[in-house]
């Protein structure tokens, strides 16, 4: 079923997201992506200068090749002419003029000696070598980076959550509810909500379970059977279980009866997903413990292969509600 908000609600969950505390994995991640990015805006740059300086060092053995062939040419035409026991000068033995048979050559004949070629040096500077090993090297770093980011384990999850505003109409503020320390929080309660379950049209069915409610539900939050969760008393605010330690724990509970049968591995999934936001997010104590409270037993069958599993917890004056 989809659901519409305002505009002013969806410019509010940006902003929410927008400045959500990143991890160390999001900002290596970041990282990796900042350097992919500037390795592609500079290795053109790169290929262009390498381009140009092949061409240069072509263009230069061709005219050393030139200036080759054309000496040998002209040693070639200058042989030809006759050699220097060829001349004959004479002298007149009147005037003491001297006169040539022959003419000497003029120096003016002989061909330039070609300019070296200053391509290679233009291209092949200090400053392309030098952006050349700073690409090289930040390629390799990025490599590195995400080598690394494929290796950490278990930090890799999608989340669905919806927030307390969107679906819910009740006032969590003229309720009296307390707020929740986050550095207090070291336990997670697990249990079910004893009722119905839904696959779709699940928003309806949590507004059923308020109905005849005069406050908000007594969960944390909620797990329903389209695999996404909803914020009931969220981060912020205590649970309502006068029989746990509310000021140090969160309750989540799975959205339909599941002393039989267990919840869904989406849900599971979720689930995980849920715990591991709450630590990206700073509200949860890293060394939590994991309890399953009420009736579900099937999900202490599943919860009990968790890591973080200590045990099951039974409500001592009703049943979960």
């Amino acid at each position: 079923m989809p659901i519409f908000v305002s505009s002013y609600t969806l410019r509010a969950i940006s902003k929410f997201y927008a400045h959500q505390e990143q991890s160390g994995y999001d900002k290596l991640a970041h990282l990796a992506n900042q350097l992919n990015s500037f390795i592609l805006a500079k290795l053109r740059h790169v290929l262009f200068a390498l381009y140009f300086a092949m061409i240069a060092l072509r263009h230069g053995s061709e005219a050393t090749s030139d200036g080759k062939r054309s000496r040998s040419l002209s040693q070639g035409t200058y042989g030809s002419l006759g050699t220097a026991d060829d001349i004959f000068i004479a002298v007149d033995a009147v005037s003491g003029s001297v006169s040539e048979s022959t003419p000497l050559l003029d120096k003016a004949a002989a061909p330039p000696p070609s300019p070296p070629s200053n391509h290679t040096k233009d291209c092949l500077n200090w400053r392309s070598v030098g952006l050349l090993v700073m690409c090289v090297s930040a390629l390799g770093l990025a490599v590195y980076l995400l080598w690394r980011q494929t290796q950490l384990p278990g930090l890799g999850y999608r989340l669905s959550l919806i927030e307390h505003d969107i679906w819910s109409d009740m006032d969590l503020h003229g309720q009296g509810s307390r707020l929740l320390d986050p550095f207090a929080v070291v336990s997670v309660y697990f249990t079910h909500t004893s009722s119905a379950a839904c696959s779709d049209d699940c928003l309806e069915l949590l507004h059923r379970l308020q109905k005849h409610r005069l406050e908000e539900l007594p969960y944390n939050f909620l797990i329903t059977g389209d695999c996404q969760a909803f914020e009931a008393r969220g981060w912020q605010y205590e649970s309502h279980f006068a029989e746990l330690p509310q000021a140090t724990s969160l309750v989540v509970a799975f959205v339909g009866d599941f002393s039989q049968r267990p919840p869904s591995d989406c849900q599971l999934a979720t689930a995980q997903a849920l715990l591991l936001e709450s630590l990206k997010r700073r509200r949860l104590h890293p060394e939590y413990n994991l309890f399953v409270v009420g009736n579900a037993e099937a999900v202490q069958q599943e919860l009990q292969l968790w890591p973080r599993y200590a045990g099951r917890r039974r409500r001592k004056r009703r049943g979960v509600e």
